[in-house]
């Protein structure tokens, strides 16, 4: 059976769209602090990995409530 999606998202939708957010953003700062630490630049890369992560974030985020909007 097809979802409705006029009836709003479950918990569950809401719980995996936070993990998927917290993971985007722990990967893209975790990858610029380990590519930082490893090249010397610092905390130049870990902010652009941070910027990264939001991106995919916002990205991910859109691809799972766009069936609502």
């Amino acid at each position: 059976m097809a979802e409705d999606p006029s009836s709003g998202p479950k918990a569950t939708d809401l719980i995996g769209l936070g993990a998927t957010v917290a993971g985007c953003i722990a990967l893209g700062v975790g990858g610029g602090y380990w590519l930082g630490s490893a090249t010397g630049s610092g905390s130049v890369v870990t902010f652009a990995g941070l910027g990264l992560g939001l991106v995919a974030a916002a990205a991910a985020s859109y691809v799972k409530i766009k069936r609502y909007l």
